[in-house]
């Protein structure tokens, strides 16, 4: 009975071939739970529309990530002066919903998802930008991060637990070469690799690699 989810989706498949380089096109994976451990609402299982616009909508915010980046404003939790973790993201640019150049390319049922493989052609503009970030002095950072399912069930929890997993990029980052805790940390960042992410132990948890920019470190003023 599954196997109808896949028609609506095959016929979305582009017959040209994922042939250019990684500068023209850019590709991810995106899993959605056809039967989630939480049930969200009344419409269970999902439905076909449902499962479809779930993966096209993820993949566009992952590619946006991966293409325009985003701004980050980080200020570490500190007790002693009664300060809360914050982490602010906001997207530099995004794809628009409906852009043809993004589409499904590959789909197929595992152990009660739907995978589909999700491709996007990279205007000259935004192979640029790739391009531009690709330089060493511009450094590398890894991250994991989790979050509940059943605190925030995808699409939403999948995302929160790859906020966490950017906020550990940055920190890691920040560690060997900040050694005074920093009031407020403004820079940018680009996901550099598509974000893996699995199910365990009741959370969605993610592995990321981002590009890094700080540009300003506010200290403390001393008192």
């Amino acid at each position: 009975m599954r196997r109808g989810l896949l028609i609506p989706l095959l016929l979305l498949l582009s017959i040209r071939p994922a042939s250019a380089t990684s500068y023209d096109q850019l590709t991810v994976e995106i899993w959605c739970e056809l039967e989630p451990m939480f049930q969200e609402s009344d419409d269970y299982p999902l439905s076909t529309e449902q499962a479809r616009r779930r993966i096209l909508e993820e993949a566009r915010g992952i590619l946006s990530d991966m293409i325009y980046g985003l701004e980050f404003s980080y200020t570490p939790g500190d007790e002693r002066r009664k300060t809360a973790e914050q982490f602010v993201l906001a997207r530099v640019g995004e794809i628009r919903w409906a852009d043809p150049r993004l589409r499904v390319v590959q789909a197929e049922l595992r152990e009660g998802r739907l995978y589909a493989k999700v491709l996007y052609d990279l205007q000259d503009f935004q192979s640029a930008r790739r391009k531009a970030w690709e330089s060493n002095s511009i450094p590398t950072a890894t991250g994991s991060g989790s979050f509940s399912l059943f605190t925030a069930p995808a699409p939403e929890g999948k995302r929160r637990s790859l906020e966490e997993a950017l906020k550990d990029a940055l920190r890691g980052y920040l560690r060997p070469i900040v050694f005074n805790k920093p009031r407020e940390v403004r820079g940018e960042l680009l996901v550099w690799q598509e974000p893996q992410v699995v199910i365990a132990s009741g959370s969605y948890l993610t592995r990321v690699t981002i590009k890094l920019k700080v540009k300003e470190v506010r200290a403390y003023s001393l008192f």
